[in-house]
């Protein structure tokens, strides 16, 4: 398609009371199927991208819909809730269409014998997130799925996109094919939901690397040598490719935005959207972290936007789409992200193996892991992982953390099995180059499942059947002990200390429980969330003095709490427990064998040693504490 024919649409006459449209003459060589968006970022100071949509029609009816998720976000937004008026026209003859609305993200235009029509609509877009759109007098993110409306029959057509910033932004950062000045293609709706853009004065550095060129869009300030920064995302990118052997993309494009205390990321087909808080930077163990972010959406550009689980395309935007197979989608993703960061050098060994002992920590001591396989996990994200509660940590387990630990099980047993030879990489590759490069589909269950078993044998089999599909404890020590390595309780002395199972909270100036372990003594004393705690043993105590003076009890000591549920006063009485180990260290063996020793080198990239030295680093208060139970 010539990037000169395409219409003029003047937006300055854009008004949300009338329809007024300016259409220069290179209108009429716009090729019929083509749908073209323009999106005007004027109204920024109330927050409000203007949209003009230009598609092609025949027939009584026009049915344009608004994506109710977004790919990669498993949750229903309804971004419909965010356009306010809906207007169309002919744009041969400047008469108004009928628009009636039919469902919450639906609308119906009577065509009249109309052969294309131009659809006026306003986004209201002021929500700081990995998903959603916003924009302000500083700079505007658009996420697709947010703003474009679509024809569902017509998803497969040809798109153009011309901006409209506000007259002082003179930077765009997105995965687009540029054709003009402000103006970007993409062959179909898909892939132009798939690249979020950034507009406004941000800074962009690049670099190339693997034949590849890379761009890194930074907004908002941070305490971080920048330089190091991209260098650092570099040596991932570097890192990270070998996994597969294969580079699918011209150009790749991270849009970064450091901020006050947002976190998180959503992987795009050559682009990632990655919110960061700015002072969790500053502590190595933090930067490292977020680092984190960056080495797992980045994987995403092949496992996931290219290797993906067969549910997840075509893409279904009006309604949940469900997999088995989001363990392997994010799960290894999540498994991966720490060891490309270990293989780049921004982990040292012991670094490493704490980051990947948090997995542990998260899965080991809560009943949820017992409950819900990662299959399972998978399947419901929409209903559970996505809709978390006060009793999540008793009946559920994110499919991130299951799968993270089932990589490295796979891994294991695939490096022990073929005595070092191969590792889960080559199962990574053998699907990637099956199932997208020779005959561009998505793999199934079983297909995964038969790379890995081809690899890691009978026991990478078991692996499956009792963690994937099953609920079974995992034998940390036994894969570990691949490595010459164990696991040990990170304080020993912790079941000498006292324990109820319930995590408090303060509210109000009130100290109130947030949840309740199964099977803990909180819940056994009848102890239930929301009650607010008052007093211990006849003395009023805050939570800070509450969490410490349980501590100090002794286990099967006496306890009684004065408590107000629902505003009426009660004691409840029990008898304290012994403290559940919630926080685990992977230690050397003391007498690792050379096999063990050998698959260790060719897993961290470093000499096996016979002592670990972990640092300690100053946490963020940013950073959010999932294992703080009293």
């Amino acid at each position: 398609m010539d990037a000169q024919c395409l219409p003029t649409i003047d937006i300055k006459l854009l008004r949300i009371d009338k329809l007024k449209f300016g259409l220069g003459a290179d209108c009429q060589t716009l090729p019929a199927e083509a749908i073209r968006y323009t999106v005007s970022m004027l109204r920024s100071n109330a927050h409000y991208f203007d949209v003009i949509m230009e598609v092609p029609a025949s027939g009584g009816e026009l049915r344009l819909s608004m994506p109710a998720w977004t790919p990669g976000h498993y949750f229903i937004e309804d971004f419909a809730r965010n356009i306010t008026d809906v207007k169309a026209l002919d744009p041969t003859n400047g008469r108004e269409l009928e628009v009636a609305k039919t469902s919450k993200s639906t609308w119906s235009v009577k065509l009249n014998g109309s052969k294309r029509v131009k659809v006026q609509y306003p986004v209201y877009a002021f929500s700081y997130t990995d998903t959603a759109s916003y924009v302000d007098n500083l700079h505007a993110l658009i996420n697709g799925a947010s703003v474009y409306l679509y024809a569902e029959e017509m998803k497969g057509n040809p798109v153009r996109l011309k901006l409209v910033p506000r007259p002082d932004w003179k930077v765009v950062a997105t995965g687009l094919e540029k054709v003009g000045d402000w103006e970007f293609t993409a062959p179909d709706y898909d892939v132009l939901v798939d690249s979020p853009i950034e507009v406004g004065n941000q800074e962009v550095q690049s670099f190339e690397t693997g034949g590849a060129k890379y761009e890194v869009s930074m907004f908002g300030e941070a305490p971080i040598d920048r330089k190091k920064f991209v260098g650092d995302v570099k040596n991932i990118v570097e890192s990270t490719v070998p996994v597969f052997g294969h580079v699918p993309y011209k150009r790749y494009v991270f849009l970064v935005y450091f901020n006050d205390t947002a976190r998180g990321g959503l992987e795009h087909l050559n682009s990632t959207v990655c919110f960061v808080p700015r002072f969790r930077l500053v502590p190595k163990e933090e930067y490292d972290l977020m680092m984190g972010l960056f080495s797992h959406e980045f994987f995403h550009a092949w496992n996931v936007k290219r290797m993906r689980p067969r549910g997840l395309g075509p893409f279904d935007y009006s309604a949940e789409v469900n997999t088995k197979s989001l363990w392997i989608a994010e799960g290894i993703t999540s498994y991966y992200d720490d060891l490309v960061l270990r293989r780049a050098g921004i982990y040292n060994v012991e670094e490493y193996l704490d980051a990947f002992a948090m997995n542990i920590n998260e899965m080991k001591p809560l009943e949820g892991s017992r409950k819900q396989s990662a299959e399972e996990a998978s399947f419901d994200t929409w209903i559970k992982y996505m809709k978390q509660d006060e009793n999540s940590p008793n009946v559920s387990m994110s499919y991130y953390t299951q799968g993270a630990v089932i990589g490295w099980m796979l891994d294991m047993t695939i490096r022990k099995s073929s005595r070092g030879g191969r590792n889960l990489d080559d199962a990574m590759k053998k699907v990637y180059g099956q199932a997208f490069l020779k005959e561009g589909r998505g793999y199934t269950d079983e297909e995964f499942e038969a790379a890995c078993v081809e690899l890691g044998g009978q026991e990478a089999k078991e692996i499956f059947d009792s963690r994937v599909r099953g609920r079974e404890d995992v034998d940390y020590d036994r894969y570990l002990g691949y490595a010459g390595l164990r696991l040990s309780a990170k304080d020993e002395h912790a079941g000498e200390k006292g324990f109820l199972g319930a995590r408090l909270g303060t509210d109000g100036g009130r100290t109130t429980v947030k949840n309740v372990l199964a099977g803990s003594p909180a819940e056994a004393m009848g102890l239930a969330v929301n009650d607010e705690v008052i007093g211990l043993g006849g003395m009023r105590v805050a939570q800070d003095k509450f969490s410490f003076y349980v501590g100090t009890m002794k286990p099967g000591a006496a306890i009684d709490l004065a408590i107000a549920r629902n505003g009426t006063l009660m004691n409840v009485k029990g008898k304290v427990g012994a403290r559940t180990t919630f926080e685990f260290r992977i230690q050397p063996l003391k007498d690792a064998t050379e096999e063990q020793k050998s698959l260790f080198k060719g897993w961290m990239l470093a000499d096996w040693k016979p002592q670990l030295t972990y640092p300690e680093y100053a946490r963020s208060p940013d950073r959010k504490q999932t294992l703080d139970y009293v």
